[in-house]
């Protein structure tokens, strides 16, 4: 699951989701484009507040696009 449609499903907007976590909205941006990877701490407010396991984003498997 992406990460934005994980966010999207308790509809809270970027802005406010990074305030939530307590990160800038730029560096959430870069959470949800895959560019960057959150440390421990964040990962975990995230799924804490989405209600999703971290092996459950997308943006944080090491190939989320693999078909293996």
């Amino acid at each position: 699951m992406k990460l934005s449609e994980a966010r999207n499903r308790k509809n809270i907007v970027q802005e406010d989701f990074s305030h939530m976590i307590d990160v800038s909205l730029r560096y959430y941006q870069r959470l949800e484009s895959g560019k960057s990877v959150p440390t421990i701490k964040i990962a975990l407010r995230i799924c804490r507040i989405l209600e999703v396991s971290p092996f459950d984003i997308d943006e944080w498997q090491d190939n989320p696009t693999s078909k293996e």
